[in-house]
Protein backbone atom coordinates (compact mmCIF):
# COMPACT_ATOMS: atom_id res chain seq x y z
CA UNK A 1 0.00 0.00 0.00
CA UNK A 2 2.97 2.33 0.50
CA UNK A 3 3.69 2.44 -3.20
CA UNK A 4 0.07 3.33 -3.91
CA UNK A 5 0.63 6.67 -2.18
CA UNK A 6 2.68 7.73 -5.22
CA UNK A 7 -0.25 7.14 -7.60
CA UNK A 8 -2.77 10.00 -7.81
CA UNK A 9 -5.94 9.23 -5.89
CA UNK A 10 -8.24 10.06 -8.80
CA UNK A 11 -6.48 7.55 -11.08
CA UNK A 12 -6.47 4.92 -8.35
CA UNK A 13 -10.20 5.19 -7.64
CA UNK A 14 -10.92 5.19 -11.38
CA UNK A 15 -8.92 1.95 -11.84
CA UNK A 16 -10.56 0.27 -8.85
CA UNK A 17 -14.07 1.22 -9.98
CA UNK A 18 -13.28 0.04 -13.53
CA UNK A 19 -12.16 -3.38 -12.24
CA UNK A 20 -15.28 -3.56 -10.08
CA UNK A 21 -17.62 -2.65 -12.96
CA UNK A 22 -15.93 -5.02 -15.44
CA UNK A 23 -16.22 -7.84 -12.91
CA UNK A 24 -19.88 -7.05 -12.30
CA UNK A 25 -20.61 -6.82 -16.03
CA UNK A 26 -18.73 -10.08 -16.73
CA UNK A 27 -20.59 -11.95 -14.00
CA UNK A 28 -24.01 -10.83 -15.18
CA UNK A 29 -23.25 -11.15 -18.88
CA UNK A 30 -22.16 -14.79 -18.44
CA UNK A 31 -25.80 -15.69 -17.79
CA UNK A 32 -26.88 -14.14 -21.08
CA UNK A 33 -23.96 -15.55 -23.09
CA UNK A 34 -25.46 -19.04 -22.64
CA UNK A 35 -28.29 -18.06 -24.93
CA UNK A 36 -25.95 -17.06 -27.78
CA UNK A 37 -24.82 -20.32 -29.44
CA UNK A 38 -21.39 -19.21 -30.79
CA UNK A 39 -20.42 -17.73 -27.40
CA UNK A 40 -21.77 -20.62 -25.28
CA UNK A 41 -18.35 -22.30 -24.81
CA UNK A 42 -16.98 -19.08 -23.29
CA UNK A 43 -19.79 -18.59 -20.75
CA UNK A 44 -17.93 -20.44 -17.97
CA UNK A 45 -14.69 -18.58 -18.65
CA UNK A 46 -16.47 -15.18 -18.67
CA UNK A 47 -18.30 -16.08 -15.46
CA UNK A 48 -15.07 -17.15 -13.73
CA UNK A 49 -13.14 -14.06 -14.86
CA UNK A 50 -16.09 -11.85 -13.93
CA UNK A 51 -16.26 -13.29 -10.40
CA UNK A 52 -12.48 -12.98 -9.98
CA UNK A 53 -12.55 -9.35 -11.14
CA UNK A 54 -15.59 -8.61 -8.98
CA UNK A 55 -13.92 -10.03 -5.88
CA UNK A 56 -10.67 -8.22 -6.70
CA UNK A 57 -12.56 -4.95 -7.22
CA UNK A 58 -14.36 -5.28 -3.89
CA UNK A 59 -11.04 -6.16 -2.22
CA UNK A 60 -9.24 -3.15 -3.73
CA UNK A 61 -12.14 -0.83 -2.95
CA UNK A 62 -12.09 -1.90 0.69
CA UNK A 63 -8.34 -1.38 0.86
CA UNK A 64 -8.66 2.02 -0.76
CA UNK A 65 -11.38 3.10 1.67
CA UNK A 66 -9.29 1.98 4.64
CA UNK A 67 -6.25 3.85 3.29
CA UNK A 68 -8.28 7.04 2.87
CA UNK A 69 -9.67 6.65 6.40
CA UNK A 70 -6.13 6.35 7.79
CA UNK A 71 -5.01 9.39 5.82
CA UNK A 72 -7.90 11.38 7.29
CA UNK A 73 -6.95 10.25 10.79
CA UNK A 74 -3.35 11.29 10.19
CA UNK A 75 -4.52 14.75 9.07
CA UNK A 76 -6.67 15.08 12.21
CA UNK A 77 -3.80 14.08 14.48
CA UNK A 78 -1.42 16.46 12.68
CA UNK A 79 -3.91 19.28 13.25
CA UNK A 80 -4.16 18.36 16.94
CA UNK A 81 -0.36 18.29 17.23
CA UNK A 82 -0.11 21.72 15.60
CA UNK A 83 -2.70 23.09 18.04
CA UNK A 84 -0.86 21.51 20.99
CA UNK A 85 2.42 23.05 19.82
CA UNK A 86 0.79 26.48 19.64
CA UNK A 87 -0.62 26.07 23.16
CA UNK A 88 2.77 24.84 24.35
CA UNK A 89 4.45 27.97 23.02
CA UNK A 90 1.91 30.14 24.86
CA UNK A 91 2.41 28.16 28.06
CA UNK A 92 6.18 28.41 27.73
CA UNK A 93 6.01 32.20 27.43
CA UNK A 94 3.83 32.37 30.55
CA UNK A 95 6.20 30.06 32.43
CA UNK A 96 9.19 32.10 31.27
CA UNK A 97 7.58 35.29 32.62
CA UNK A 98 6.84 33.64 35.97
CA UNK A 99 10.39 32.27 36.14
CA UNK A 100 11.92 35.67 35.42
CA UNK A 101 9.70 37.30 38.07
CA UNK A 102 10.71 34.72 40.68
CA UNK A 103 14.40 35.13 39.88
CA UNK A 104 14.04 38.91 40.18
CA UNK A 105 12.23 38.54 43.50
CA UNK A 106 14.97 36.28 44.88
CA UNK A 107 17.71 38.67 43.70
CA UNK A 108 15.91 41.65 45.27
CA UNK A 109 15.54 39.75 48.53
CA UNK A 110 19.24 38.84 48.49
CA UNK A 111 20.19 42.49 48.09
CA UNK A 112 17.93 43.52 50.96
CA UNK A 113 19.34 40.79 53.24
CA UNK A 114 22.93 41.74 52.38
CA UNK A 115 22.19 45.39 53.13
CA UNK A 116 20.68 44.46 56.50
CA UNK A 117 23.73 42.34 57.34
CA UNK A 118 26.01 45.29 56.51
CA UNK A 119 23.79 47.56 58.68
CA UNK A 120 23.82 45.26 61.67
CA UNK A 121 27.46 44.23 61.22
CA UNK A 122 28.73 46.08 64.27
CA UNK A 123 26.03 44.62 66.52
CA UNK A 124 26.64 41.10 65.19
CA UNK A 125 30.44 41.26 65.59
CA UNK A 126 30.51 43.22 68.87
CA UNK A 127 30.51 40.33 71.36
CA UNK A 128 31.31 37.39 69.10
CA UNK A 129 27.93 35.97 69.94
CA UNK A 130 25.18 35.30 67.49
CA UNK A 131 22.91 38.26 67.98
CA UNK A 132 19.14 37.87 67.75
CA UNK A 133 19.18 40.31 64.84
CA UNK A 134 21.43 37.92 62.87
CA UNK A 135 19.11 35.01 63.61
CA UNK A 136 16.12 37.07 62.48
CA UNK A 137 17.92 38.08 59.28
CA UNK A 138 18.93 34.49 58.50
CA UNK A 139 15.41 33.21 59.24
CA UNK A 140 14.00 35.83 56.90
CA UNK A 141 16.48 34.83 54.21
CA UNK A 142 15.41 31.20 54.49
CA UNK A 143 11.72 32.02 53.85
CA UNK A 144 10.18 31.39 50.44
CA UNK A 145 9.97 34.80 48.75
CA UNK A 146 6.99 33.73 46.64
CA UNK A 147 4.92 32.61 49.63
CA UNK A 148 4.23 36.17 50.76
CA UNK A 149 2.18 36.92 47.64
Amino acid sequence: MFLLSFIPDSFLIWAINTILLIGLAGTFSSYFIRFIPPLYPYAGLVKTLGIILLVAGVWFRGGYDVEMEWRDRVKEVEAKVAAAEAESKKANTVLQKVYVEKIKLVKDLQVVIQERIVEKEKIIDAECKVAPEAIDILNEAAKNPGASK
